[in-house]
This record gives structure tokens, sequence and C-alpha cells, in this order.
């Protein structure tokens, strides 16, 4: 995600000797917009730079010390009070303050506490064993057990305070707690705590929820989003929302064999999590259209297959913790390589320090021309890691990079006036990086701290 400081000032800016495209894009031409473009620019293109045995370890590295992502197995099978209320803590933080309701209106300390108070924490019990479940849909993670949406100022709505991220269909979750109105339940996911509506996790026991997710992957979205095919018979698994880089296992279905009304034989069948109606788990086969943008299993991570995957969010409208069917800056950088079978942290700062991944950390020390250097031996699908954001590399024309990036603005100086100029994006964008800045003082490129390569062994 994007901090308040990205948000709120800019998220780029230029030297004052950069043509501006009609576009209101500087150093830039339309026919950047293609992934072919910058894949015919790509050395070896086609080249596999991780085999599948190097991308599972990484896999594995992720959700091991300082990966960035939690391994839920690991977690203790009874929780205190004093670790619950410290993770609803934890939840309650957010960089967008609530300033304003969904009407305009002031929120006022006592709404606020209206809220705080529906998480119940009084209520935890001193000791208690953990529960688990699985997410049955595409839905949102919750600062705050509630479906009110608070911003900081009215021309800042594409941010929403509450928002925490999102779960995919298929996430497993340590239930921890409930809100004093039944209907949110207190979750730990593999980013870390959150409430999220009970009606989407289903429970199950242990066994039952890691054994799904520990399933091959039958199906893995390589779209920028699909759904199942629609099925009145089955809503529970009737046009589900999948993003880029589901996987789903294969559904034991004999071929042709009808499948929630349906035949098979032009679909993939693939298992999904349902919930019953007392909210216990189960599983049940749906279909996928052998027409949608799914692979077997992850794709080959090649430079050409990293550039086809970031291009298929090119234009889409910037979302906050995956709002608006969406995804923000890291939202855009993880999803591309879950479909290339790498797991990266949900947040930016975490990416630009997972152990899973190589990278050079770079600070005050640094010199501008130490940065441009590094900059200019980056590769295809190195991050470029900014405080509260963070970028994707495409390649270098004339020697100078390019990135594709999920941004509210790109602010650059204007060659004639020689003063800052904001175009707003709002949404995945192909840009320069080095015209680009990161506050209204400050180049993208001086204030990096992280230069990600994500691809080298």
């Amino acid at each position: 995600m994007l901090s308040l400081a990205v948000i709120g000032s800019t998220a780029c800016a230029a030297p004052s000797a950069v043509a501006v495209s009609p576009s209101g894009v500087p150093a830039f031409s339309e026919d950047m917009l293609s992934a072919e473009f910058w894949i015919r620019r790509a050395p070896s293109p086609d080249e596999v730079l991780l085999d599948a045995e190097q991308v599972a370890a990484r896999r594995t590295r992720a959700f091991g010390p300082e990966g960035g992502l939690i391994d839920l197995k690991r977690m203790p099978t009874a929780l205190t009070r004093a670790q619950v209320a410290g993770w609803v803590k934890d939840a309650q933080q957010t960089p967008i303050q609530a300033v304003i309701d969904e009407q305009g209106q002031p929120v006022t300390e006592a709404m606020l506490e209206e809220l705080r108070r529906n998480a119940a924490t009084e209520h935890i019990p001193e000791a208690a064993p953990a529960r688990y479940g699985l997410s049955v849909r595409r839905t949102p993670l919750r600062s705050l057990p509630s479906d009110r949406r608070f911003f900081a100022a009215e021309n800042l709505r594409d941010y929403e305070s509450l928002q925490a991220g999102i779960l995919f269909p298929g996430e497993p979750v340590v239930i921890a707690h409930q809100s004093a109105d039944t209907h949110w339940l207190f979750v730990q996911t593999t980013q870390g705590p959150a409430w999220v509506r009970r009606a989407d996790v289903a429970v199950g026991s242990a066994d039952e929820v890691f054994s799904y997710v520990a399933k091959a992957p039958g199906r893995v979205v390589t779209g920028d989003q699909v759904r199942t095919v629609f099925t009145p018979e089955a809503p529970g698994v009737s046009e589900i929302e999948l993003d880029m880089g589901v996987a789903l296992p294969r559904a034991d279905v004999a071929p042709g064999e009808p499948v929630n009304g349906a035949s098979s034989y032009a679909s993939w069948p693939v298992l999904l999590p349902v919930r019953e109606q007392d909210g216990t788990l189960a599983f049940q086969s749906a279909l996928l259209r052998r027409t949608a943008d799914t692979a077997p299993g992850y794709l080959p991570l090649t430079r050409a297959n990293i550039l086809r995957q970031a291009f298929k969010f090119l234009g889409e409208r910037y979302g906050w913790g995956h709002q608006f069917n969406a995804r923000d800056c890291s939202g855009l950088t993880s999803e591309v390589y879950r479909s290339l079978g790498l797991f990266l942290p949900p947040n930016s700062g975490m990416q630009g320090k997972s152990a899973a991944l190589n990278h050079r950390l770079f600070t005050a020390s640094d010199s501008h021309a130490e940065r441009l250097r590094a900059v200019a031996q980056a590769q295809v699908g190195d991050l470029i890691v900014v405080p509260g954001h963070v970028l994707m590399i495409i390649g270098h024309v004339d020697g100078e990079p390019y990135v594709i990036q999920d941004v509210p603005f790109a602010v650059f100086k204007d060659p004639v006036t020689q003063q800052l100029r904001k175009t707003k994006l709002n949404q995945v964008a192909v840009t320069p990086l080095l015209p680009l800045y990161a506050d209204d003082t400050t180049l993208y490129v001086d204030a990096m701290t992280s230069l990600v390569h994500v691809t080298s062994p």
C-alpha cells in the first residue's frame, strides 16, 4: 500500500529537459503501453530465471524469519487473552486518519469508540483453543469490525481508513475472537491480524484447512481476475471472483462428468471451500471455463512472463487494500509474482526487506551517483521501494529506466515553467523512473530505500 505521504503529496516528479507527452507523462510514447514493446528489449526474455525447485524454496523462505508472511501452522494451538488483545490493538493501526464518513460528516471519537466496543476485547477468554477456517470468497480485511467507511479528506476517498487488505478464496485463517454483534470474526492471516465477515469464513479442523492449502495447484489464475462458471444449483461456488495468482486444487471429476448442472468437458473442474449453514467447512467442485486466463500450474519465471503478467493490470483503477475489485502498488507486484509461484509480503516496506528476496538497501550515505548506477543495472522485474510505495522495473530506453506502477500521481518539473507539475494517474501506469519525485523535493531515485532483485538466484 501507499503511505499517506505519497497519497497526500505525490508519487513522482522530473528533471527540466524531459519532454511531456499529451497524456501528461514525461519521456513517454504510446508504444510503451504494450508488453511486447518491452519484451523485445529484454535480454533473453524466455530464459527461466529460477526453476520450480528454486521458486518453491523462495515460497518457504517467505514464511520464515523476516520473510514477511506468517506461517499459521506454527502458531500456538492455545491462544491467551494477552496475545489476542495485542493482535486486536495491532489491527487497529491504520495509516489513514478517519476524519469524515461516507456522507462527508465529521467522524467523532464517540463513533470510533462504538466500533471499538464491538471488538469486545473484554470478552476475550483467559485462554482458548485456536480455531481454523478458510475464506470462501474474495473478502475485505478490516481494522475494526465494521463496514463503515471513513476517509482522511473529501478529496481522498480512494483511501478508506478501515481497509486492511483482502482475503482471496481458499486462504487460511486462525480464528481468535468474535465481535459483540457476532457478525465479525477476528482472525490471524498470513498477512497479519484483522477482522473479517463471519459469513465469508468456513470453520474447519486444522487438518482440513491446511490439507487443502497444501494441495498441488490444479489451475492457477493468470488473468487479472476471472470467475467460476455461473451455477444456480451451487450458489456457494457460482461466479466466485479469483484474482491473479490464486491457485486452486483440481476437483476429482471424471472426464465429461456434470458439475453443478453443467458438463465439465469444456471447463476445468476445481475444488473450492464452501460454508455450510452452520458455518462449518465443506468442499465443492466448481468450473473454470477453458477460455479463462488460467494455467495448469505457476507460470515459468521468465522476463517475458513478468512483463505480460504486469501489463494485464495496465489501466486498472488504483485500489487501496484491494478495494474496487482492484489492487494497490504492493498488490500489483505481489499478484504478478504469485502467478509465477513467488509469494511476496503484502506491503511495500516488507517487500523491500523480506528475507525471501535478494535486495540492496540504501541509506542517506548512498550518493545520487551510486543510486543512478544501481538503477542503470536493474533488471526486468526488479522492484524499486521508496517509503510507502513500490514500483517494478520493466526495462530501459536509451539507458533510462522505466517502471510499471499503481500510483495516484506522476509529479515532475514542467520543462517550460520549471514548476512542479502533477498528473493524476490513479491507475496502473507506465512511467520513466528518473524524472519522478517521491515528494515535493526528493526524486524517487534519491528516496529509494531498497532495490529488490526478485529473480536473482
